[in-house]
């Protein structure tokens, strides 16, 4: 019988919440989340479970810029509506080719071996996201509103940001901060993109749903319900906090926390 206990559930939950949408990757850190909560799910019931997570967190963006939402809804082509399909456009693009070509199952297979390298990618494109801001800064070239090629680099920035380890968050604002988007547009573009992302990386898990997928459902509901709601708060606060951060603190902090966390995986797998 496949079942997840109240407190796996919800501080999966809440990783999943506050990972999504702090610089620091949440399916780097739900991976080792699960390894040593040695969670007792399989297959599609993880699967399954990994969905309704994210769920929550899809809930949690679209209640925090729904004002930004019904705008695009009722001015596509004057909001940054045009826009957001362009940054969406290369990951979907480059999701699809690693599909066919069956590459995504190489690095499915090899996540976990390249995690704490995929720790220590993130860690130097949050020190560089330091770096173009200020350099933008000092410079006085920043601007408040969404280009073209800020989304076409924040778009090619989340393909990267799509391995286990590598923050897609991270990875959009440092492409958008190289670009010279100002601070805050940057994180609320990100947040936005991922909506999209959320969205098509749960429609792909329900298509690759396997196993008894119900038993999670059946046997552990209420640990089920509780995560995703402590992973629709925790998203909420996550969102609030990551808006607050990148305009009073450097992201070199989180660079810090996932570059020592990669060195801490590295020495635990090597002393296994």
């Amino acid at each position: 019988m496949e079942t997840i206990s109240w407190l796996s559930a919800i501080l999966i939950g809440l990783f999943q919440g506050l990972t999504e949408f702090l610089p620091v990757s949440s399916s780097g850190h739900i991976m080792i989340l699960n390894e040593w909560l040695n969670v007792n799910l399989e297959g599609g019931s993880l699967q399954l479970f990994t969905i309704l997570l994210h769920v929550g967190t899809l809930l949690a963006v679209l209640i925090m810029y729904r004002k930004n939402i019904i705008e695009m809804i009722k001015h596509p082509i004057a909001s940054d509506f045009k826009w957001l399909v362009v940054a969406t456009v290369p990951t979907v693009i480059y999701a699809l080719a690693l599909k066919v070509t069956g590459i995504e199952d190489t690095l499915d297979a090899n996540a976990r071996t390249l995690l704490p390298w995929m720790f220590f990618l993130t860690a130097i494109f949050l020190f560089l996201a330091d770096k173009f801001a200020q350099y933008r800064a000092a410079a006085k070239s920043t601007h408040k509103n969404v280009k073209c090629k800020d989304a076409l680099a924040m778009g090619l920035m989340q393909c990267i940001g799509t391995f286990a380890g590598v923050s897609r968050s991270g990875s959009t604002i440092t492409g958008g901060l190289a670009t010279g988007l100002n601070r805050k547009k940057v994180a609320d573009f990100s947040f936005m993109m991922s909506i999209p992302a959320i969205l098509g990386a749960v429609l792909l898990d329900i298509l690759d749903l396997e196993g008894a997928t119900a038993s999670v459902l059946t046997h552990s509901i209420g640990p089920v319900i509780a995560g995703i709601l402590v992973a629709f708060i925790s998203g909420l606060i996550a969102i609030k906090f990551m808006l607050y951060m990148i305009r009073k603190i450097r992201l070199r902090v989180f660079s810090v926390y996932v570059g020592i966390l990669g060195a801490v995986i590295l020495i635990m797998d090597l002393i296994k």
